[in-house]
């Protein structure tokens, strides 16, 4: 979830909007791409943040680039923000709009290193456990990074597990270092 009380703020407003229009999770998809797209294109980021360009422009242009994707609904929450003048934090209000929205629904990001691709019966059982554990429904990340030798670490929420053996390596290093030798 943000920190920007501001960015907060609108997305609570906006997922009341969004839910009692009961289109709910396609809106949020929607302004999820229109998120990439600020961050993924300079120049549309630039463009939002203007002054010299209308608000009605902005959204004219937002709409044309969404396409099949501009529903009434995406396009009233555009509107609001872009007329308020909060386009630099459209991205974060649609991440804490996602956030908001993954809360009600009881889903928990759950994010695995690992050394090497997990298989697909490890990371069955992963969800299976984290779900059991939690209450809840996983959305399971992963990343290959050689560098923790073997083992995984699961990032939860703000928890990390960590089975590596870099960091075992790590905890027996220190453990060697605090013992004295007579």
């Amino acid at each position: 979830m943000t920190r920007d009380p501001v960015a907060a703020r609108y997305a609570d407003a906006m997922v009341g909007f969004l839910e009692a229009g009961g289109r709910l999770e396609q809106s949020v998809e929607a302004l999820e791409s229109l998120a990439e797209l600020i961050r993924g294109h300079r120049e549309l980021a630039q463009l939002l943040v203007n002054p010299d360009v209308e608000a009605a422009d902005k959204v004219q242009v937002i709409g044309r680039l969404l396409g099949p994707a501009w529903s009434d609904d995406v396009r009233a929450c555009v509107e609001v923000i872009v007329a308020m003048s909060r386009a630099e934090v459209l991205p974060e209000i649609i991440e804490a709009a996602r956030a908001l929205v993954e809360a009600r629904q009881h889903i928990v990001h759950v994010h695995v290193r690992a050394a090497h691709p997990l298989s697909e019966s490890l990371r069955s059982a992963l969800v299976r456990r984290v779900e059991a554990r939690e209450q809840c429904r996983v959305r399971l990340t992963e990343d290959v990074d050689p560098r923790l030798i073997g083992g995984i670490q699961v990032y939860l929420d703000h928890r990390v597990l960590d089975g590596s053996v870099a960091s075992q390596l790590r905890a027996l290093r220190q453990r060697l270092k605090s013992v004295r030798v007579h």
